[in-house]
């Protein structure tokens, strides 16, 4: 087996040493989920929702003041953030039956 690769040494000459990971470690299962971090996901998701509730508070203002006479804008900007707010609202009811089925769980 060995004289076989000494026969070609040039076979192997491209190829670089992986990046190893111990397979139980924490760098290894963000490498088998594609790298994305949840903590990181979900405040993402949060700060999205707040960026969007921050958006229609300042566009209700401008238009209730009389600086700002669009109103469909205003409008568009409100149910972004209803939206946006429902379905953080659902995430959270989705992690608590989580929460649940895992509490309820026998050992």
């Amino acid at each position: 087996m060995i004289s076989a690769v000494g026969a070609n040494p040039g076979l192997f000459q491209a190829t670089e040493t992986p990046n190893v990971t111990r397979p139980g470690s924490a760098a290894a299962q963000a490498e088998a989920t594609g790298g994305v971090d949840f903590g990181k996901a979900i405040a993402s998701a949060v700060d999205r929702t707040e960026a969007y509730q921050a958006s229609s508070d300042q566009k209700v203002f401008a238009v209730a003041s009389g600086q700002d006479q669009d109103y469909a804008g205003m409008m568009v900007a409100l149910e972004e953030a209803n939206i946006s707010l429902r379905a953080m609202g659902s995430v959270r009811d989705k992690f608590v039956e989580a929460y649940q089925a895992i509490w309820n769980m026998p050992v």
